[in-house]
């Protein structure tokens, strides 16, 4: 069925066409006519709430910006970025490695129900911790200290961070509830802030509202989820925590590496430069995050547990839906990046306005990110962790931190914004090429011509399937 087995033997390519069909048909397929048209639905969950996501802002973002200005808004930025690494903490890795072990035995309802407890058991765990280093840090920091009710207001939404099972609603593939949750979120975030952001020193109320409303939401998902899926929540044994934790302690550290050189661009312009350079940075990054979240949403959350299941059919049947992914997932990345290349000036003057023309470049930089964090996704993610390559991957997100890092730190100390854009950019582009190296060296080509034409047929006869 492959061309080439993980020993690097070579294997014949059947005929494409009687393949595809074939599978379509058969039981076992790669993808069954059922799976593909729930992948669809959630798909369309997923990209209702995304054009939320540009939607709702066009509203709002303008407004904001305009009372608060460029500073205001980088120290908004600089907060969320602070408060992400305790958001890191609290999710501990649990999330992936919950999908990935519930997806291939959802059928199992103990081992879902004991899954969902020592989840959020460790995570309330961690919020207790990180707490108590958030208020350390904090209050004996005098530069956190300056703004110490910014960063509370922040940090609240680490509650949400605990109570929101998404990783559940994305195992169980029933992301549609998720995506009405965050559109709730975006809604009450929208209202509030035209009622409560009246003069620049209101920029504070932007933060808390969004934390209110992300508590909210997470009771109800939580509640929502313990009748969808008759779950019941029991404080697991010390011995089954312990288990938990020291399973997902490398996708944590995974996750650490990534956030490191992914998030950390915002915190350290916020400590090697100043606001204003923070707040051009995020109005330029804005717009590719939300592009770049049409793809990876869906790839990531609604595409995952599919490849997980798959991968637990056999690894065959797993590889081959990533390799028939590759090409159609490039070719609209691609797309993606070209129009945010093209539409910089006109977004950023029309969006921010003239003071934030500055960010155009930034925007432009940062365009080529989809690319590569699209392919770095699909070979990380979805072929590395399925494939239980976790200390590969921990050690090439690693290297891509460290080097991330160094070229952070030299490029924001000489081109302010614009260096940490190039340094982003730079470290996706080097995770990309590592994680296609470790894979090549293995034997496994999820990049190979063989299966172009493979991605095409089957592209169009899923796509005729699900329109009968």
């Amino acid at each position: 069925m492959l061309s080439k087995e993980m020993t690097g033997t070579d294997a014949p390519v059947p005929d494409v066409e009687t393949t595809v069909v074939s599978s379509a048909k058969g039981r076992h397929g790669v993808l069954s006519t059922a799976t593909l048209k729930r992948f669809a639905i959630n798909v369309a969950s997923l990209f209702s709430v995304q054009m939320a996501n540009m939607l709702l802002p066009l509203l709002t973002v303008p407004y904001v910006v305009r009372v608060i200005g460029p500073e205001r808004l980088g120290l908004l930025n600089f907060s969320q970025a602070y408060v992400a690494y305790f958001t890191l903490l609290i999710n501990y890795g649990f999330d992936m490695a919950a999908v990935r072990t519930i997806a291939a035995n959802r059928t199992d309802k103990e081992l879902v129900n004991r899954t969902f407890s020592e989840v959020i058991a460790g995570k309330t765990i961690l919020w207790l911790l990180s707490t108590l280093i958030f208020m350390g840090i904090t209050w004996f920091s005098p530069e956190f200290r300056s703004h110490l009710w910014l960063h509370t207001c922040t940090y609240l939404s680490c509650i949400g961070i605990v109570l929101f099972p998404v990783w559940l609603y994305q195992a169980m593939e029933d992301l549609g509830r998720v995506a009405l949750f965050n559109l709730i979120v975006k809604i009450l975030f929208t209202l509030s802030v035209f009622v409560l952001i009246r003069k620049p020193d209101d920029y504070i109320y932007q933060n808390l509202s969004v934390s209110v409303a992300q508590i909210v939401v997470s009771i109800i998902a939580f509640w929502i989820a313990l009748r969808r899926f008759r779950l019941t929540f029991t404080w697991p044994s010390i011995a089954n925590l312990k288990t938990r934790f020291i399973e997902n302690s490398t996708l944590f550290f995974s996750s650490v590496t990534i956030t490191l050189y992914a998030g950390s661009a915002v915190f350290l312009l916020g400590l090697l430069s100043n606001a204003y350079d923070v707040g051009i940075f995020s109005a330029g990054t804005r717009l590719e995050s939300i592009a770049r979240s049409f793809v990876t949403m869906g790839l990531n959350q609604a595409f995952f547990p599919i490849v997980a299941g798959a991968f637990g059919r056999g690894r065959e049947d797993g590889l081959r839906v990533v390799r028939t992914t590759f090409f159609p997932l490039l070719a609209f990345m691609t797309l993606v990046s070209i129009g945010l290349w093209l539409i910089a000036p006109l977004f950023i003057a029309k969006f921010y306005g003239d003071q934030f023309l500055d960010a155009i470049r930034v925007l432009r930089v940062v365009s080529l990110l989809p690319i590569t964090i699209g392919i770095s996704n699909l070979l990380g993610f979805h072929t590395m962790l399925n494939l239980r390559m976790d200390k590969a991957f921990f050690f090439i997100t690693l290297g891509g931190s460290v080097i991330g890092l160094l070229i952070n730190i030299l490029f924001i100390r000489e081109m302010g914004y614009l260096g940490a854009a190039y340094a982003w950019v730079s470290a996706e582009a080097f995770i990309a090429l590592a994680m296609y190296s470790y894979l090549y060296h293995k034997g496994i080509q999820v990049i190979q011509g063989a299966y172009l034409r493979e991605a095409v047929v089957f592209s169009k006869t899923r796509l005729t399937t699900l329109f009968k």
